[in-house]
């Protein structure tokens, strides 16, 4: 881990290391305040810019901050007719911003500009720092992109960078070349990984750009973002309290009660998993009827809007229709009534009223990412499971100190999960 406790920082010193560390992180159990405490800290002789991961924190944070004056990035207010180019103007005329973590990744050229020297900027909930783009076969890619000139990669770093000739004939080969690859190899954040393999990476200025970087999160060390520090090279310190820790442990104890769904426990449920049995008739069926005696006995005199669920989109969702029951969810007897979520979901309110939750994941890091960041260690895949999870979790009532059923069919979810209520 690059990550170090602020208790250890003195002895890293003394080594020779940088004198203050590029980020901060505060990472502090789900519930504990870190926003209301962030919203009080601020000053006002000082630039903020907050990045928040839903419209609503972003609404609280501007009409809640008594000491300084908060705006946020609108189309409507600038003759381009882009939150990126209001985002721009607010910069340089040194303004106080909060706004979402969409247009964080934007800000990249803004940056290196300079734009953001002056700023403390602080981000609740870690930032998407890596993510799989797309993959063709090398002989696709050395043929069609690279020895036609249309693209360059950097070695050893695997750096992606677009030629003057794709630029200039965009619209011609655009039937032919994938314009994806050419959006991201424009912002100098695409990366080639084993020859077929693109991966989009947050640029390491972006990351340390600012007077300050605080980030706010819990369980750190579970992200993929503690294995990015330490791949490009940007240390942080962390601030936590093994006492709020352990206080946070114990209550959850007492709140959650953890079920398994049987019938559901021998499918493989990792998202290739999922993905894969879309398409197999026997495992919709066990999904489906997992679910629909769930709801029918365990479930039955719960409200459904009580309830919370996680699974593949495609599987709540027919081609994407929020309104047409995919494959998981018709004749499962939840679809009417029921909140299905992302389980990728952070920072909102919106489902604290929820006192059951069915988690259908087997959360493993993506292996083409974990590759990337030569991380694929087993102890840091369980740490980023159970990372995921908590979150998804204190997203229900549970945040609020009331009791929940969480149903985790996963063995190993469940083992986790477990093994950590029991410290």
């Amino acid at each position: 881990m690059c990550l170090r406790p602020l208790s250890g920082l003195k002895a890293t010193l003394a080594k020779g290391e940088p004198m203050q560390p590029e980020i901060t992180i505060h990472d502090y159990p789900c519930g504990s305040g870190k926003t209301t405490a962030m919203i009080k800290s601020f000053k006002e002789d000082r630039k903020y810019l907050v990045i928040l991961p839903l419209l609503s924190e972003v609404d609280r944070v501007v009409e809640t901050a008594t000491k300084v004056r908060f705006s946020q990035p609108s189309e409507n207010d600038n003759e381009a007719g882009t939150k990126e180019a209001s985002l721009e103007e607010m910069l340089l005329t040194g303004q106080n911003i909060a706004t979402t973590h969409s247009l964080h990744q934007r800000l990249v050229s803004m940056a290196r500009r300079g734009l953001l020297d002056d700023y403390d900027i602080i981000i609740d909930e870690v930032p998407e720092v890596v993510r799989s783009v797309t993959s063709k076969t090398e002989t696709s890619i050395e043929e069609f992109y690279i020895k036609a000139g249309y693209i360059t990669v950097d070695q050893p770093s695997g750096l992606v960078s677009s030629t003057y000739r794709w630029r200039s004939m965009r619209d011609v080969v655009d039937d032919t070349l994938d314009d994806q690859i050419l959006s991201y190899a424009n912002t100098g954040c695409l990366y080639l990984l084993g020859g077929r393999f693109f991966i989009w990476a947050m640029p390491r200025d972006l990351l340390v750009a600012g007077r300050t970087t605080t980030i706010m999160t819990y369980k750190s060390e579970g992200s993929l973002l503690s294995s990015y520090l330490c791949k490009v090279k940007v240390p942080a310190k962390v601030a936590n309290d093994n006492f709020k820790e352990e206080s946070f442990r114990q209550a959850a104890r007492e709140l959650i009660d953890v079920q398994d769904i049987p019938a559901i426990s021998k499918l493989k449920l990792s998202y290739s998993g999922q993905e894969t049995g879309l398409s197999k008739a026997a495992y919709r069926k066990a999904m489906v009827n997992g679910l629909k005696n769930l709801r029918g006995r365990k479930l039955k005199d719960v409200p459904a809007q009580n309830i919370l669920i996680t699974c593949v989109k495609a599987g709540w969702y027919k081609n994407g229709n929020e309104k047409v029951a995919g494959p998981f969810a018709s004749g499962s007897k939840l679809f009417q009534g029921a909140n299905w979520i992302p389980n990728t979901t952070r920072g909102t309110n919106d489902y604290m009223h929820c006192s059951h939750l069915i988690y259908l994941y087997d959360q493993h890091v993506n292996p083409v990412v974990a590759r990337w960041l030569e991380d694929s260690t087993g102890a840091f895949n369980d740490a980023y499971a159970l990372t995921e999870l908590i979150q998804w979790v204190w997203r229900s009532r549970v945040r609020r100190g009331e009791a929940i059923t969480l149903y985790l069919p996963s063995p190993r979810m469940r083992e986790l999960f477990e093994e950590w209520l029991a410290g």
